[in-house]
């Protein structure tokens, strides 16, 4: 982890007094070891209790999480730490790339063999929680009196409980190649609207033919643009709490069409380009070479992002807006929550790691930023003085912060919902379908995954 520069440490008291919500993500790359054996859908109903088997035997609970290889080696180097403080309890570690993460979880959900301790998708833990597979963590021994009471609020997913753990802090982010921006007279670093970017966007061709003002990849762009611009047109999740579709037919043709003049007129790279790197931005040579002007990311991604392109001066773009927007539509969020499985037969156990992890300081030194600001002020505090505290992240939250906007976790963030987006989204990059057929079949995939779920 490089040093950097310290930070005046007011700033923690700021960060924890914002608002807190759904997605985030890590770099990835590396192995893992599961057992898929079945592709049913986790059944919420009529759980069994997990029975209580210790007994005072050699205990070994499986902990699962994605990220890249300075997240792998410092949540294995805590294992390993606490497990000579507790000789009796062995820690499996089951680490892999984000790629198919959510897809594996569900499988195992199905068959019950899911991980002891699961690292969460931020937009995923309330449709887990719905389905029943994640402990409530009032039950058990973890100590939440470190955590900002306020901020723990997304980690109840609506109920009266705590369900997960919040890994730390971030937010959207615009990441900035601040060499290119000024070559081509992009002014991303000031407030503006979505309707820059397509002006700015000419002026970065015109400037360097082999440069685009954007990376907008499918698995960051459709949150980014998707989500985001539905919550600022209407001030509500695009599929509320209640199961209602808020966004109209139209509405999605207008987000759609925007999506489509990107890759039309230029703006973002070719969609087909960017396919391969999926969230791998550092592994795109033309990020690498320093060819676009922003990346759509999280603040949780900003170092490893950064790290990539070393000769590259980077700084924070600010987030776009509608001019008669009902809302920022922005929002500060943990970029993803730890939790214990429903049927784990050792959650105490799992409790007892997890405050080690969250809670003991030499844990909170050797973790650092892996994932992203650590989510307590007695973390933050720690980090800070060894000088781990990265501006340009921090920089990232606080301009998420600045932004009015709301959580649209739940239905919204469900696997299935991103599907339907992710899909409309890939469909009108690659051009395989116009901004109407993609708003009418979107509407009929939604309602039809409400007219499921809702009852």
């Amino acid at each position: 982890m490089r040093k950097k520069n310290l930070l005046a440490l007011g700033l923690a008291a700021v960060l924890l007094g914002g608002l807190f919500a759904g997605c985030g993500n890590g770099a990835a790359t590396e192995t893992t070891t599961t057992n898929d054996t079945t592709t049913e859908e986790a059944d919420s109903t009529d759980q069994e209790e997990p029975a209580d088997t210790t007994n005072g035997e050699q205990i070994n609970l499986r902990f699962s999480w994605w990220g890249g290889e300075s997240r792998h080696e410092a949540t294995l180097a805590v294992i390993e730490a606490f497990e000579a403080e507790h000789p009796n309890i062995t820690i499996t570690p089951e680490f892999s790339s984000i790629d198919g993460y959510a897809a594996r979880l569900t499988t195992q959900f199905a068959s019950r063999t899911a991980p002891d301790i699961i690292q969460v998708e931020t937009g995923l833990g309330s449709e887990y929680q719905r389905q029943g597979v994640l402990k409530n963590l009032s039950e058990t021994d973890f100590d939440f009196s470190n955590f900002d009471e306020s901020f723990l609020e997304i980690a109840k997913f609506g109920t009266d409980s705590y369900w997960a753990i919040p890994t730390g802090m971030g937010g959207s982010a615009l990441i900035v190649n601040q060499d290119l921006a000024d070559a081509a007279g992009v002014p991303i670093t000031e407030p503006h609207e979505w309707e820059d970017w397509f002006e700015w966007g000419r002026l970065v061709r015109e400037y360097d033919p082999e440069a685009y003002l954007l990376s907008a990849s499918t698995p960051l762009a459709y949150a980014f643009i998707i989500r985001a611009m539905a919550r600022q047109m209407t001030g509500e999740a695009i599929v509320d709490r209640d199961f209602n579709l808020t966004l109209t037919e139209a509405q999605f043709e207008e987000i759609f069409d925007f999506i489509r003049r990107l890759y039309e007129e230029e703006v973002a790279a070719p969609a087909s380009y960017l396919a391969p790197f999926g969230e791998q931005l550092q592994q795109d040579p033309n990020w690498v070479a320093g060819r676009y002007v922003a990346a759509m990311g999280y603040s949780s991604s900003i170092e490893v992002f950064t790290a990539a392109a070393p000769d590259v001066t980077f700084a924070n773009g600010r987030l776009p807006l509608l001019p008669d927007r009902a809302n920022d539509g922005w929002v500060t969020e943990p970029p993803q929550f730890i939790g214990i499985y429903y049927y784990s037969e050792h959650p105490e156990e799992a409790a007892k790691f997890l405050n080690f992890f969250f809670n003991n300081a030499e844990s909170v030194r050797t973790l650092g930023l892996v994932r992203s600001i650590p989510p307590t002020a007695f973390a933050q505090e720690i980090i800070e003085g060894e000088g781990l505290l990265d501006p340009l992240m921090m920089e990232s939250v606080e301009i998420s912060l600045s932004y009015n906007g709301f959580s649209d976790g739940g239905p919204t963030t469900s696997a299935e919902v991103r599907a339907i987006l992710e899909s409309a989204f890939e469909d009108i990059a690659f051009g395989t379908l116009t901004p109407a057929d993609a708003a009418a079949r979107t509407v009929q995939q939604i309602e039809d995954f409400i007219a499921a779920n809702s009852n």
